[in-house]
Parts: structure tokens; sequence; C-alpha cells
């Protein structure tokens, strides 16, 4: 049986949102983006607003965050904890802090208004987010005129492009300006009619206070956006806006009579690098609108030839749409009453990797976990980067489902940091190799950003970091990518294993000075909430996890063989996993009591996921101490934790849990609820952990981690019957499957490498190549090995009797 024979006249549905009224504020909006700028689609008749964003546009400039005293500092808390008086580490350790001690802010750039005469009145309201083609579009009928509008942001022209029509001639009537919080911005319609706005960055401002940090970091930024104007028939000409009550007049732009107008909307920043401000923002945001010498049909395809092969690339399907007349707010509260709805299961999971390829792109910087998106000029946690679970999760499935373009931009944020986090290492530490901790902003603030060291204090976020790149060589294996990214592993693991010190009642080798992210345990001595010790389990867990990589990184390049036995021996050295006194794995070198039970960090299952040191098959036992964990942290924590909870039971083959968590977060809002977020659209602010959940749909489906491809390894019994196509599997392989009745029908498997391939299934399989028999070995009827050829096509099929 092959795959195309069972699926013949079947199509994969297509991902969408649409909605029946406009929004009411902006987290309601439809969210597009190049990678680089974001814009934020409101979608009101009477006057379209949309937000946008440069992913460089923050507050302060380049700047040494570092502590120069750090070496001596580092000295005395290491005393501190060596002597168990954890209470005044914690105290200490707040010297080691950042200049100023929180992050710069991530800033909004401006609002591109556009005010249409008489639309007041409307009726066929329509809003949708076509993520098929990303594309955003509001349809509606006024005064028996039916008026579109469509929207997308181009990667390969870097633009924002918007076309307006009508199916009557001479009905499209509107006048254009920019709106910015920046006060200090002037706007003007140069001799060429382009729409030009200028502005500079405010200095950072305290939220509670409103006054300066202590030291300010003044604001270097400069900015500049751009709308560029042309129409098919009407008139075009250079107008002043009343901006408003209080407000001086802006420049803006008229269009009156058209049958037709497209709009190509641009911004750029002043920002190279980390360490560099000198590129010309007027000149880059001027480059960028030269994509107006373009049609817009022209537009649009060269954005879909970039775009859809990329989106395409896995598919799933859960179930049909049981109620295509509602709307996505409608089926949210539908989810919310109890409804299952698997359709809507399956787009919330193209929905991550639309996000995905809206916001982090070749080139552009990481995905934000608080997102590109914004309209205010704080952010959510500062706009920063998170370092501790966040920015991590956000890339858990774009290897599995197929995005693996998107790692070069996990990868250009970390060579950033890898630059500045050498500088950290050096001066605060007084070690080799690089750094970084809890939090970050755009000019790679590498050092401890925070008022309490169980929050901040997490120097060996780089080795989480350098994790997920792995990851990208372990599902191809690339010797020229692993070249690339080698000198980040080295260095990472350089400055770990200084930070390794020997416990003299063991002789182990632990992180000193270590804390587990944003947990707290009893002091034994005095009773109080601490943070800090010495072996956290996830400092073991991740060092473990990172020399382990680099030792294996060192055979396959032929280098550093001396360096590699010093990472063996202090691999060696490293305590093992330990199990606490609940039947827990511990968070912590010692059995300390947690201070909060059922906190929402869940850092000490790193191992088991996303890492693989323990797994239900190589230590049953120790799987057990996961489940416990599980257990005592309940059920209440969903966002990102609930998340990782997705990945975690999907690791240990409970479907039916893992499903729970998935359909109560497809309509929660956040881990961290504020009263901007919205109740009617799916959510996408990052705590939510929308890609966690997608890449836990794709954990339930696929799992390759043991040198074995698991098929529906965690298939929860809601979905009976289903399809997904491209997802991948360590090693060099795609798969696609389609199952029925709670079973597999039929898998495929593409190779792109030579070499042995295992797979593995619930029920006895048999494994058959494309054209001709295959070289297969049974180890048992649940578990197969063939010898597979790149680029040839294997069937895997339940064994009959």
């Amino acid at each position: 049986m092959k795959l195309e024979d069972v699926e013949k006249g079947f199509a994969y549905p297509g991902s969408l949102w649409w909605y029946k009224t406009p929004p009411t504020k902006f987290w309601e909006g439809l969210p597009l983006g190049t990678g680089r700028f974001a814009a934020m689609v409101y979608g009101n008749p009477f006057q379209e607003k949309i937000t946008f964003n440069d992913e460089t546009l923050w507050t302060g400039s380049p700047y040494n965050p570092n502590n120069a005293q750090g070496p001596e500092i580092l000295k005395k808390v290491r005393e501190l904890i060596m002597e168990k008086d954890y209470t005044q580490a914690d105290k200490e350790i707040m010297k080691l802090g950042s200049r100023p001690m929180y992050t710069q802010c991530y800033q909004a750039m401006g609002v591109l208004n556009v005010r249409f005469d008489d639309h007041t009145d409307y009726s066929d309201y329509r809003r949708q987010l076509d993520m098929d083609n990303a594309v955003a579009s509001v349809s509606y009928r006024s005064d028996d005129v039916t008026y579109k509008r469509e929207v997308f942001a181009s990667f390969p022209d870097q633009v924002v492009v918007l076309r307006l029509s009508a199916d009557k001639p001479g009905k499209i009537s509107f006048t254009a300006w920019f709106d910015t919080l920046h006060t200090d911005a002037t706007s003007a319609v140069d001799a060429n009619g382009t729409l030009v706005m200028n502005g500079r960055v405010q200095d950072q401002l305290m939220t509670d206070t409103q006054t300066p940090y202590d030291p300010l970091i003044r604001s270097q930024m400069k900015w500049q956006a751009g709308l560029r104007v042309a129409s098919r028939g009407g008139v075009q000409s250079a107008v002043s806006v009343d901006a408003g009550e209080g407000r001086q007049p802006v420049a803006g732009i008229r269009i009156s009579g058209a049958d037709e107008a497209t709009l190509i909307l641009a911004g750029a920043t002043n920002f190279v690098k980390w360490d560099d401000i000198s590129a010309d923002e007027q000149e880059a945001c001027m480059k960028y609108l030269e994509a107006g010498d373009l049609h817009y049909e022209t537009l649009l395809e060269r954005h879909l030839q970039d775009y859809q092969p990329r989106f395409g690339s896995c598919r799933l399907f859960l179930g049909t749409d049981m109620h295509p007349e509602e709307d996505t707010t409608e089926k949210l509260e539908d989810l919310r009453n109890g409804r299952d709805d698997a359709h809507f299961a399956a787009t919330y999971f193209q929905y991550a990797r639309y996000l995905l390829l809206a916001a982090a792109r070749e080139g552009t910087f990481a995905f934000n976990n608080h997102n590109i998106w914004l309209n205010d000029l704080m952010g959510r946690w500062e706009g920063r980067w998170t370092l501790n679970i966040n920015i991590q999760e956000c890339y858990w499935p774009v290897e599995s489902t197929n995005l693996p373009e998107i790692n070069d931009s996990l990868l250009f944020f970390v060579q950033q940091l890898y630059e500045a986090g050498k500088r950290t290492a050096g001066e605060v530490y007084g070690f080799d190799g690089w750094c970084a901790h809890h939090g970050v902003d755009i000019w790679m603030n590498t050092a401890f950003t925070s008022p309490s060291p169980h929050f901040g204090f997490f120097p060996t976020a780089g080795a989480w970091l350098c994790q997920q790149l792995y990851e990208h060589y372990r599902y191809m294996p690339d010797r020229e990518y692993l070249q690339k990214i080698y000198p980040i592993l080295r260095d990472a693991a350089l400055f770990c294993m200084e930070l390794l010190v020997e416990d003299p009642e063991t002789g182990h080798l632990v992180a000193c000075p270590s804390a587990s992210p944003e947990n707290e345990f009893i002091n034994p001595a005095d009773g109080t909430p601490t943070g800090l010790s010495m072996g956290s389990s996830i400092d073991t867990q991740m060092i473990r996890c990172l020399l382990r990589n680099c030792i294996e990184a060192c055979a396959s390049l032929g280098t550093d063989a001396q360096l590699s036995g010093r990472m063996e021996q202090a691999l060696r050295r490293l305590p093992p996993h330990k199990i606490g006194k609940h039947g827990q794995l511990q968070e912590w070198y010692y059995d300390f009591e947690e201070y909060e039970v059922g906190h929402r960090h869940l850092s000490h299952l790193f191992a088991f996921y996303p890492d693989d040191d323990i797994t239900p098959q190589k230590s049953p036992e120790l799987t057990q101490a996961v489940k416990a964990v599980l257990d005592r942290r309940g059920e209440d924590k969903l966002g990102w934790s609930g998340a990782w909870k997705i990945n975690l039971y999907a690791r240990l083959g409970e479907g039916d849990k893992a499903h729970s968590y998935l359909y109560r977060m497809l309509c929660d809002v956040s881990i961290h609820p504020r009263e901007e977020d919205s109740t009617v659209t799916p959510s996408f602010e990052g705590n939510q952990g929308i890609q966690g959940v997608c890449a836990g749909i794709a954990e339930m489906l696929l799992q390759s981690h043991e040198n074995e491809i698991k098929l529906l390894p965690a298939l929860p019994k809601v979905w009976t019957a289903g399809s997904v196509a491209g997802l991948r599997a360590r090693g060099g392989c795609e798969v696609d499957i389609r199952w029925k009745d709670g079973n597999l029908a039929v898998a495929a498997l593409k190779p792109k490498l030579d070499g042995r391939c295992r797979v593995r299934a619930k029920t006895p399989i048999a494994v058959a190549a494309a054209d001709r028999a295959a070289d297969v070995t049974r180890l048992n009827d649940f578990c197969v090995e063939f010898t597979a050829k790149a680029n040839e096509v294997y069937y895997v099929t339940p064994l009959q009797n």
C-alpha cells in the first residue's frame, strides 16, 4: 500500500482565521511580518489602522553592562555557597548584576492611518488571515459598493503592501497619514509624492516612577517610515491632516475617485549590529520603497513564490470543519463551552508556523517570545528575548514541522550574543568562553538582569541555546553547518567547565553558583525562600548535553582532540540524576523543599524534553520520577508551561494527557494575562506558548530521538483518523503518516541520506521500498530496521497476519 493510494482525492484543508466583526483593540488584529518588519492590520471599515514595527527599534544604544569587580564578587559568592550560607549568597550575587539592572525596551515605530470617505454604514463585513498565502483581507458593502482590502508583508522586498479595490469604478477615496508615539517625530510629503516620517527614540523610563534608570543609557536610535501610493484613475495630492484635539496637523496623501490603489509601506533604523548603529536609516527606507516601482501583481507573485513552499512544507488534517458557518471567535467560545474541535487544533498548529515565518526569517533576529508586534513603548517584559525557556520553546517546532530555514534567525541572534557574551564571561566571571543570562536586549546585554537572583541569574542560558542549534544538525547532518556553530558550542563549553567546581563531599563537579529558573527552595538553615546554591539539576543536565554534543562535534570534524578529552573527563564527573523523597526528579543538587510546589517552570525536566538523556526505554525509574514532578506541579499552569507539558506527556506516550492540555490551551489567553489580551482571537502572545503547542502536536505524531523513528507514539483517542505530511525526523528523513480508527494506515519515509533507519510503532509493522524489496531486519513485531537510500521512498504499513 502506498500513501498516494490511500490519499487519492484527498486535499489538505486551508488554514484560515476569519471574523464577522472589526477588532476593538490591538491584539485582535491580523498579524503580518517580513521577519524584520511587522504589521498589525485592524480592518475597521471607516478607518484602517496598520501598526508597524521594525525589530531593531529599541531604547538605548551600544553599552557595556558588565561589573568589572565581578571575579572578586564571584569568589565571595562561591565561598558562601560552600559554607551553605545561601541567604547571604543571594544578597551577594546581586552585586554581580547588570548596569543598569534591566534591559532596554523594544519600541513601536508608528501607525499608518487610511481614512475612507463615508464608510460608517456597512454590511456583509468579513476580515480574515489566509495563512496559506500570508495575506490579510477585509471586505464589506457600503452604499451598494463592495470594498476589499488585501495586505501582505513581503520577505523578498521587505515592505508591507496594501491594495484597495471596489466593484464599481471611481469609488476609492481616502486620506493616508502617519501617527507615532515618538513625540519628536515629523512627517512630510517629499517632491516624489512619498509620505515620510522621521523620528528618534526617547530615553527609557522606569514604568512605575517614570524616572530614568541608573545608569541611563542614552537612546541614539533613529528611524524613518515611508509610504508610496499608486492608483489607477483618480487624483493624488499632498494634504494637511487634522491629527486630533490638541495636536498639530500632519502631512498626508489624498486619493480621490480612483478605481483601485496600492500602498507600499516601509521602515528602517540606523541599527547595523549589537555594537554598531552607523546605518543610514533614510537611505535604507528609501531602498525598501523602491518596491513601489513594481506592480501589485509582481509584488504578490514574489511574495508567494518565497512564502508558499515554506509554509506548505508541512500539512496536517485532524478532522473536517464541522461548523464552517462559525467564525473563529464563535469557534473559540464553543471550545470554552466544552466542544472538541480537532480542525481548530490543526489550524492553530499552522498558525504557530505562520507566525514563525512572519517574525523570524533568514538574516533577521530570532523570534521574540513577546513578539515583534507592538503598539506601545514598553513591550511585555521590555520586549526582551527571554533565555530560560521562552526563546527555546519558540524554536521547538522549527525542525520537526519542516521550517529548517528559520534556524538561521536563531543562529543570527546567537552569533551576536556570542560576541557580547565573551566580553561578559571575561569581565564578570574571569572565565574563558561566552555566556548569557536570563533576559537580553538588542544591545546583547548578556549580564545578569533582574532584581532577584532566582529570576535573573542563569549564566548557562548559552548552553540551552547551543542545544537548539545542535538540533538543526541532528535533523540534517551537514558538516559545513557544524563547522559554523562549533566555535559557539566549544566556547560555551569552556565557560561551563570553568563554572564547575568540585563538591568536596562527593568529588562531583557542580555548577557554582547555580539556580533553578524563577523557582526557589526553602533554606534549611532559616526557612526562607532562597534562589542560589550549587549544582541545580537544569545546569547539570544542560552542561551534560553540551559536553556530549561538543565531544560528538569534535569527532565529526576531527578537531580539538585534547579539549575533547578534557570534556570527557568533566562529563564523567558530573553528578547523576537524583530521585528525591517525594519520588520526584530532584530540582536541586540537594533534596530541598520547593518554595512553590506547583511552580510554572519545569527546568529540571530538560533531560527528558527537549533533551533525551532520560527516556522511558533506557531509564524507566527516572521516567517515573519525571511523572512525579508533573503530578506535583499540578495542572493549573498553562501558557508556555502548559505547552512544555504537552511535549513531556507526548514523550511519556500519554497522548490523552497531552491532548487534555492542548484542548485547554487552544482557548486560553496567557500564563500572564493582561487587560489588553484578546479573548476573541486565538492567542499568539509569546507566553501563550503557541510554538510549544505546535511542537507538542508534532511530538504526539512523530518522535525521532534515541536513533529511531516512532510513528504515532502519543496519538490521543479523540484523533481517530487523520493525516500529516512533511514532518521531519532526526537523521535527515521526511515523514508522511495516515491513520484510521486510531491505528497506523500507512507512513511514507523519505530519507535524504544513505544509512540504517529504525522505525517503531505501537502496532506490528512491515516496511517496503516503493519499487523494490527493502533490506529489512525485524527487531520485533513493533520495530524494524532497514538500509535506506537517499531520495527513495519507503512505506511502513500494518503487518498482515
